[in-house]
């Protein structure tokens, strides 16, 4: 079953292009929801014109890093605990936020680990929350990781507790630039079947990031191995920024032979209530 992400990206993609192409698509069937034993697309899209070839539409979460979305979850989940043990314990006239590094989250997989974590961070952030005045912060080492706990300000409904921020990694351009790769990868070891069956094809990317940007495919298509295969099996890059999964931006990195950097405003487009428009 299609998650909201996917369905609410093909909804864009079909209006997207139907601007771009003059031809109106729209979201036809999901192949890879079917019982074929390869490989296949998320959506394929039909158009209204005979003439027009279909769209093989695939979409794919670009993250900052390898699991990105992984850590997130479980960097909350650490954090909530250690709120839930600090509760009742901090300055009631400021709140916090507490930074574990996924460095470190990758070291708390086992439920004792975690525990002692836990209470040990707890023991550190009920220390030293009264020394920090808001917009200090102060750090601790937990097994050879940096923890950051941050006094970030004052508001009747949230002071007495704390929250969490995720970390960066280093070299996160560095580590962008792989992960966007590989969501090309995962595009393009589908899309060969549906080049020969005479579709046009689209990679539809979701920016969960904030670290992408058009210059990091023109660097990939400059590989001699893997522009080429980006060349010959894909048709269109488009990438979405989005909130709660909720499509919000749509941009054209690369239509047909033509790739975007930066991609002018008639290839940026915003949903406006459902309705892909150009921006400029």
């Amino acid at each position: 079953m299609k998650q909201p992400n996917e369905l609410n990206a093909a909804d864009g993609i079909a209006q997207i292009v139907t601007d771009m192409t003059g031809t109106k698509y729209m979201v036809a069937e999901s192949p890879d929801e079917g019982t074929s034993a390869v490989k296949e697309v998320d959506f394929l899209l039909a158009p209204e014109s005979s003439t027009a070839p279909k769209l093989a539409m695939e979409h794919t979460v670009v993250e900052a890093y390898e699991y990105q979305m992984t850590y997130v979850k479980r960097s909350y989940d650490i954090v909530s605990q250690v709120a839930a043990k600090c509760n009742g314990n901090l300055p009631p006239d400021r709140y916090y936020i507490l930074v574990v590094t996924d460095s470190l989250e990758d070291t708390l997989r086992k439920k004792k680990t975690i525990s002692r974590f836990v209470d040990s961070v707890s023991e550190w952030v009920m220390d030293a929350s009264p020394k920090l005045q808001i917009e200090q912060h102060q750090q601790w080492r937990y097994m050879d990781n940096e923890v950051l706990l941050m006094c970030v300000g004052s508001h009747p409904e949230i002071n007495g507790t704390i929250g969490r921020i995720p970390g960066s990694p280093n070299q996160p351009e560095t580590l962008a630039a792989a992960r966007l790769w590989r969501s090309i990868e995962h595009g393009l070891q589908k899309f060969e079947k549906y080049k020969d069956l005479g579709c046009d094809t689209v990679l539809s990317l979701q920016d969960i990031s904030g670290e992408v940007h058009p210059s990091m495919l023109t660097d990939i298509q400059t590989d001699v191995d893997k522009g080429p295969r980006i060349d010959q099996l894909i048709d269109y890059v488009i990438v979405f920024a989005s909130i709660n999964d909720h499509m919000i931006v749509g941009s054209v990195w690369k239509e047909k032979n033509v790739r975007y950097d930066p991609t002018p405003l008639n290839r940026r487009y915003e949903n406006k209530e459902g309705v892909w428009v150009p921006i400029g």
